[in-house]
């Protein structure tokens, strides 16, 4: 069945060319003696030949297939899968992904060979580079450039180092910026997420709840035709909550060092906890943990002070420290402001045989 694939995708390239020739080269055919020219050659599935006498004036290409170069491209030709055979001329380099390279023409560029072998025999020609990964064949005299081995494993772990390190910056910026907006916009609720954290049971267990059972629920309500919105919904706000719960661990971990309820105490701890999480993500494996770990942490806190906000709890009982009593006492009732206070008789008062001067009353 494969070769009854391969064998129609060769008919099916062959067709195309074919037809390619006819439709575009026919005039320079004419006009030229015998040499016929079009403007690109590229295949998905099946091997590409250009012809002695013909000239591409376009890349060349095919994905999976081998290219057979016998006239004159002058632009790249790049094979994916396959082998490249170039007896004619490439005006510009050549670079095969999966397969071998033979030069026996001429190449004015350089030939890359990503997994297989390079051979330039004596009557082939190379004006720069030969890279190659196997061991390559080179006759004496044919390369003007130089003759490299490819490291895959050198470029494979370059690229995923600097994949994570763009990762890294990445997500350490953004961060930053939610986080600073999040203590300088919102600081009653960056406080109370804050308080909230202390205690850690009670976080890891609502945060286990959102960030882990969320997710669970979340799914086997996609199940449902219906539930589809909320399902997407809960996965959603997974993407808000966690840079989130992030940021409020980091305002935590700097409480620890920074203390205050001024602007500058609340940026300052959250810069604080936020670079040393952001250390701790540079150690292979420990970083994805702690990330985990510290969004959970974060969500829960997060979640708690949310919930206690937006419902009426017991405010709770004082510490030994405070005076105040749970009940303000009683207030004595003033006294009526129409009556003086009673005052002693003074001793020069008038005998009692005198009769008395009525009181003297306030009037206000």
């Amino acid at each position: 069945m494969r070769r009854f694939r391969v064998v129609a995708a060769r008919a099916a390239a062959l067709l195309w060319v074919t037809a390619t020739i006819a439709c575009s080269a026919t005039p320079a055919f004419a006009g030229q003696g015998g040499i016929t020219s079009t403007d690109r050659r590229i295949s998905v599935s099946g091997d590409v030949e250009v012809a002695r006498g013909e000239v591409v004036t376009g890349p060349v290409a095919t994905l999976d297939g081998s290219a057979f170069i016998r006239g004159t491209v002058t632009d790249y030709v790049v094979v994916g899968d396959g082998d490249l055979v170039v007896s004619g001329r490439v005006t510009r380099g050549v670079v095969v992904v999966h397969g071998d390279a033979r030069i026996s023409g001429r190449v004015r560029g350089d030939v890359v060979a990503l997994t297989g072998r390079v051979t330039v025999t004596a009557t082939g020609s190379v004006g720069g580079d030969v890279v190659s990964r196997r061991p390559p064949s080179i006759a004496r005299g044919t390369v003007e450039g130089e003759v490299r081995r490819v490291d895959l494993r050198a470029i494979f772990t370059g690229i995923i180092i600097g994949f994570l390190a763009y990762l890294w910056l990445a997500v350490t910026l953004s961060t930053a910026i939610l986080g600073l907006l999040f203590v300088w916009l919102l600081p009653r609720a960056a406080d109370t997420a804050a308080a909230a954290g202390k205690r850690v049971g009670a976080s890891i267990g609502w945060g286990a709840s959102v960030g882990i059972v969320g997710p669970m629920l979340a799914v086997l309500v996609l199940v449902t035709v219906v539930g589809l919105p909320l399902g997407f919904t809960m996965l959603s706000a997974l993407n808000v909550l966690a840079p989130l719960g992030y940021v409020t661990a980091s305002l935590i971990l700097g409480r620890v060092w920074v203390k205050g309820v001024t602007p500058r105490a609340r940026i300052g701890a959250f810069f604080a906890g936020f670079g040393i999480l952001r250390l701790v993500a540079l150690i292979p494996g420990l970083g994805f943990l702690v990330w985990f770990l510290v969004c959970i942490y974060g969500i829960g806190a997060v979640s708690m002070a949310a919930w206690y906000g937006g419902h009426q709890v017991r405010p709770p009982p004082p510490s030994d420290d405070e005076s105040a009593p749970l009940e303000p006492p009683p207030a004595e009732p003033p006294a009526p402001p129409s009556e003086p206070p009673p005052t002693e008789p003074a001793p020069s008062e008038p005998a009692p045989s005198e009769p008395a001067e009525p009181p003297i009353t306030w009037r206000p």
